[in-house]
């Protein structure tokens, strides 16, 4: 029987972070170290001043999903991500939150962890 990750916290957002990994080991790895976070965030906000230009006068920011704080976020080579513009304090507030998930739950380099949006 297929073993279940158990809900590590659920943000006030409504997102679920699950924690642990399925019996297929399969998960997203976090959090890397700091210089592959930049590589990351470099990687999305690329993707952003593509597509949108210079929209850094806008009030709005560069988001990416996976975090950048994955070891699966926009460097990773695969085109497997997505970027987009948000509200800067929305997205300062979602940082500060996955900081907080890998805090509280004591989340290391490599651990896996589950992201889930309710419907």
């Amino acid at each position: 029987m297929a073993s279940t990750p158990w809900v590590a916290k659920i943000p006030p957002s409504g997102v679920g972070i699950r924690c642990g990994a399925s019996a297929t080991g399969e998960g997203t790895p976090a959090p890397p170290g700091r210089e592959e976070q930049k590589k990351n965030r470099e990687a999305a906000i690329k993707t952003c001043e593509d597509i949108w230009g210079d929209y850094l006068k806008s009030g709005l920011e560069c988001d990416e999903y996976p975090f950048a704080s994955t070891e699966e976020g926009a460097n990773k080579g695969d085109r497997r991500y997505s970027a987009g513009l948000i509200v800067g304090d929305n997205n300062r507030k979602g940082d500060n939150m996955i900081g907080e998930v890998y805090s509280v739950n004591r989340l290391l380099n490599g651990d896996a962890f589950y992201v889930t949006i309710p419907r």
